[in-house]
């Protein structure tokens, strides 16, 4: 009998074991985030379907930073591309082509200081802080120069830039490719340059401007886009979204848990609306037209910006 009792016990001790284990493990059971499935269906489509002469550094960086990386075999493909489109330039290299380059070749593991004969980083340096520069070199020196330490120099061209990027910050807190309104694209691309030196005070001043003006002027709630009509853009766009959700991401702002419309939509719900059942992402909602290649550039690296957020890596532009 008492053999028979203990028998029992031991058996109901187990059963409410694998019970309780059943139930943790049903509990914790890990599901792919909605915006992970959309990066890795973005970087997919830049790997597998995007003519090979066509893949820049935008796309280098897009898979790069995907949850999958770059695998080998991929990286042979844009290492042997990215140095073409950099010998076409035959010498002539304003800011952004140095920026750009630069950012292909960290996103490739190559050294930028000795990328084809040339060091990336000097160049930025001797070009970016210049006064026609535009506003896009300078805020992409900045994350250009900031994807690793590259010493005193690069660091004090850094704070010249800040300094350059802050002061053109407009009245409204964005900025603008030309003119003196706001886009919603260069606003965002200003703050993921700025998330990567949040410790100065002016730059915690801009930020806070920028982020008011895409949050309380830009984000639009009846869609879920961002629209800012400047000479820029009329339209609600994937890429507007994308570097307003880039932007914001970078300095620390959940736009998922802050920004949704009257039925609850969020940027990025919004954002996977522009993408296509293969990866690609349209430029405006139902349409083919304009570059395609570039909003599943953007929309992708958007939301991994977004996804190092979440995880708490910082930027992506961080190597």
């Amino acid at each position: 009998m008492k053999k028979r009792n203990l028998i029992k016990s031991t058996l109901l001790v187990l059963g409410t074991i694998l019970l309780s284990s059943a139930l943790f493990t049903g509990r914790t059971k890990a599901t792919t985030p909605y915006y992970t499935q959309s990066i890795n269906k973005g970087a997919s489509f830049i790997k597998s379907h995007t003519a090979k002469q066509s893949l820049d550094s935008w796309d280098a960086l897009a898979v790069r930073r995907s949850p999958y990386g770059m695998s080998s075999a991929a990286r042979k493909v844009f290492v042997k591309n990215l140095a073409g489109q950099f010998s076409n330039l035959q010498g002539h290299y304003a800011a952004v082509d140095y920026e750009r380059s630069l950012i292909g070749a960290v996103s490739v593991g190559y050294n930028p200081t000795k990328y084809q004969g040339k060091n990336l980083v000097t160049g930025i340096i001797k070009t970016a802080p210049k006064s026609n520069s535009g506003i896009t070199a300078k805020i992409f020196g900045i994350i250009a120069l900031s994807t690793k330490n590259y010493g005193t120099t690069s660091n004090a061209t850094i704070k010249t830039l800040l300094s350059q990027v802050v002061k053109a910050q407009n009245t409204q807190g964005g900025w603008a490719l030309t003119g003196t309104g706001s886009d919603v694209d260069i606003t965002g691309m200003a703050l993921m340059a700025l998330g990567m030196h949040r410790s100065y005070s002016s730059v915690k001043t801009a930020i806070t401007k920028a982020v008011n003006l895409l949050k309380n002027t830009a984000f639009q709630k009846t869609t879920g886009d961002f629209v800012i009509s400047s000479a820029f853009t009329k339209k609600a766009n994937a890429n507007s979204d994308a570097m307003a959700i880039a932007g914001l991401s970078a300095v620390g702002i959940d736009t998922e848990k802050t920004l949704k419309t009257k039925s609850g939509v969020t940027p990025i719900r919004r954002l996977i609306k522009y993408q296509k059942s293969n990866g690609q992402f349209r430029w405006l909602v139902g349409s083919n037209s304009g570059s395609l290649q570039m909003a599943t550039q953007q929309a992708t690296y958007a939301m991994e910006q977004y996804r190092n957020l979440k995880l708490k890596k910082g930027s992506i532009f961080n190597f």
